[in-house]
């Protein structure tokens, strides 16, 4: 096996050595899967990241905030917690006790994840599956994915069995044990790929992972997990010629037992009177994806490449009282809360290329329906449908040194409410028309320009229109959220720069969104509804992802900044810290590589007139992995996170701290 460096050091500038890095001179240049049709980072006109297969085993990501957690412009919502997760995009997202993703498209696999329950986190999902995780930042890939995506979209891809199957075999797979100590956790893992004839593969794969507490700095418990977590993923994919089927299934069974209810913030003892407790409870959190797809491109016909996917997902809690009758959790916060949805989508991409151009045309339909369940009625909890039907456009045209993307979507929406809301018993219609353009500019082999605007517009959601807390109105007067998002950029990669083996590249984005009729809470007594829109609010900032590569030696920066106010001029709460990581990896000999990585973030006034102040977190990692003899095919990962144990508060965490120093280990064997 030729000897080069992996990408540690890119998991924060959003750039890792893909499996197809021999595509492109470029080692540090990954192949962007979900802006469209296929291309290099460096010519995608958007801001987008990616964290490969690679970079992921060697983060030992606990849950997924952990992966997100190294992407510019992303910052997680919550805790620690396998299930108190949440994120947030440039200042769209997360920001409250109910963890809702308003603004940003959470996808696995292509198909579209959403919770949101009262401090319960909103995406459970077990990294040991994942092989690639994209963040395309900004709403250019609203028109592809779902309306709304003011903030962007999470694109999660799970393994495959060609991904565990060498050359030349027809099986092959891996186990794994792991330990991390903060978030106390065990994990034991099993995969295996078969393909018993050219045109079929099979995939079996199974994780378990024992969950316990979040600790601080200090050694006090954070977040109470305390569960058993299994999860399965199967995936078999049949070829017709030029045609597939292909079917697959995921599931996460989380059984907890005296676990904190608030998996955001914990037990908060004594937060409003002596003796207080979000309580304990046994908590089951099930999380679905089914699904099946049908594609068809044959060789003879350049204007067919065409997938039709019907899906169902489903994500539930079921919240039972605990044992202990001095963390009692409140009557309205028990019995079980869900989110189905079906959903039937198909598209095609047509080549309309010419002979001085190249255009790939994609045209496309969907239409989703999604319930929102619970067995325990609550006003701040309401039940309802979501029924939506779209039709989007994407064209992606290269001609001489210009890019020039052009995308629409046209959505109808109707929400209604179920029986068990007593506010209000109105449907609720709503429309979006969504129009994009992008450029880029090459203005010489190393050198490309860029910039776009987009207008997106984010429909009310059931718990925005129905929300009831505390004999509150129906809001259902709440207009769409409006943004008009504008993007400039430069990118850049060269070779031979300072010595002839090495590699540079880095981009730069500058935006400014102007959101206009913003969602909010209230927090108004009765008879005040519970939501209400803002005129204006404004959001602006970039993010530069730098990557060197010289021999054995690479080297990450990032740096992402923002910051916005609403017409008034006062700070939103949603935002960030501005922050800087940075990054080395160092591949010692053929077997080890090791790596370090320090994020460094500034401070942030916070609308109440509280400050979080900045902090400084480091990490270190070692990889060993023999390339011959015995021990060849194992690989044994080591790492400390938060290595000085230092105390702090994210300014998108609700409260804090964040978690303490963790020792995490993994060792696994390749078959």
């Amino acid at each position: 096996m030729p000897r080069r460096i992996t990408a540690f050091a890119i998991l924060l500038s959003g750039t890792s050595v893909p499996a197809t890095a021999q595509d492109t001179p470029y080692l540090l240049d990954p192949l962007i899967l979900r802006a469209g049709v296929e291309k290099v980072a460096s010519e995608v006109p958007q801001s987008v990241s990616v964290v490969d297969v690679e970079a992921l085993d060697q983060m030992q990501a606990g849950n997924i905030g952990d992966v997100l957690e190294n992407v510019a412009g992303v910052a997680g919502v919550g805790s620690g917690s396998f299930f108190g997760q949440g994120f947030n995009i440039r200042g769209f997202g997360s920001s409250g006790a109910a963890a809702s993703e308003a603004g940003v498209v959470q996808l696995i696999d292509g198909e579209e994840k959403y919770f949101e329950s009262y401090r319960q986190g909103s995406l459970f999902v077990e990294p040991e599956f994942l092989k690639r995780v994209e963040v395309l930042r900004g709403p250019s890939a609203a028109t592809l994915y779902g309306s709304g995506a003011l903030g962007g979209v999470i694109a999660m891809e799970t393994i495959d069995a060609g991904d565990l199957i060498a050359p030349g075999e027809t099986s092959g797979g891996r186990v794994k044990l792991g330990y991390a100590s903060n978030p106390d956790t065990v994990l034991g893992s099993v995969m295996w790929g078969w393909r018993p004839a050219k045109e079929l593969e099979l995939l079996a794969a199974f994780a378990y992972r024992k969950l316990g507490d979040t600790e601080d700095s200090d050694g006090n418990v954070l977040v109470r997990s305390n569960s058993d977590t299994p999860n399965v993923l199967l995936k078999g994919r049949k070829t017709f010629g030029d045609q597939y089927i292909e079917l697959s299934y995921q599931h996460l069974e989380a059984e907890g037992t005296d676990q904190d209810f608030n998996q955001l913030e914990g037990a908060q003892r004594d937060l409003f009177y002596p003796g207080f407790s979000w309580g304990v409870g046994d908590i089951i959190t099930r999380d679905q994806v089914a699904r099946a797809e049908w594609g068809w491109n044959p060789e003879d016909n350049r204007y067919v490449d065409a997938t039709v996917s019907l899906s169902y997902t489903n994500t539930m809690k079921d919240v039972r009282q605990g044992d202990d009758p001095a963390e009692p959790i409140g009557e309205t916060l028990l019995g079980e809360r869900d989110y189905r949805l079906w959903r039937l989508k198909a598209q095609n991409t047509a080549d309309l290329s010419g002979a001085a151009h190249s255009h790939f045309l994609t045209v496309g339909a969907e239409t989703f329906r999604q319930d929102r369940r619970s067995t325990a009625i609550s006003t701040s909890h309401p039940e309802g449908y979501t029924r939506s039907a779209a039709v989007f456009a994407w064209s992606e045209l290269e001609w001489n040194r210009w890019t020039i993307n052009s995308g629409l979507r046209y959505e109808r929406q109707r929400t209604e409410p179920k029986d068990s809301v007593t506010i209000s018993d109105e449907r609720v219609d709503s429309e979006s028309i969504e129009p994009q353009i992008s450029v880029l500019y090459r203005l010489n082999e190393r050198w490309s320009a860029f910039g776009s605007v987009a207008f997106v517009n984010r429909m009310p959601a059931v718990d925005e229109l129905y929300d009831g807390f505390a004999g509150g109105a129906a809001s259902l007067d709440l207009k769409d959220e409006q943004g008009k998002n504008v993007e400039i950029g430069l990118s850049h990669k060269s070779t031979a720069l300072l010595r002839a083996d090495d590699e540079l590249t880095f981009k730069l984005t500058l935006f400014r969104n102007h959101i206009n009729d913003m969602i909010v809470r209230t927090n108004l007594p009765a008879p005040s509804p519970s939501y209400t829109n803002i005129d204006k609010a404004y959001l602006r900032g970039g993010e530069l992802e730098a990557s060197y590569l010289a021999g054995d030696w690479q080297f990450g920066a990032a740096v992402s900044v923002v910051d916005g106010e609403d017409q008034d001029g006062d700070i939103l709460d949603t935002l960030p810290n501005d922050r800087v990581v940075l990054t080395a990896a160092w591949q010692a000999s053929a077997a080890w590589k090791l790596g370090m990585r320090s994020i460094l973030a500034a401070g942030r006034d916070k609308p109440d007139r509280t400050h979080r102040g900045g902090y400084g977190v480091h990490d270190i990692h070692a990889t060993y992995s023999p390339q011959q003899g015995a021990l060849e095919g194992v690989e044994l990962q080591v790492g400390i996170d938060n290595v000085t144990n230092r105390d702090y508060v994210p300014a998108t965490y609700i409260s804090g701290p964040a978690p303490g120093r963790n020792f995490k280990m993994s060792l696994s064997r390749n078959f």
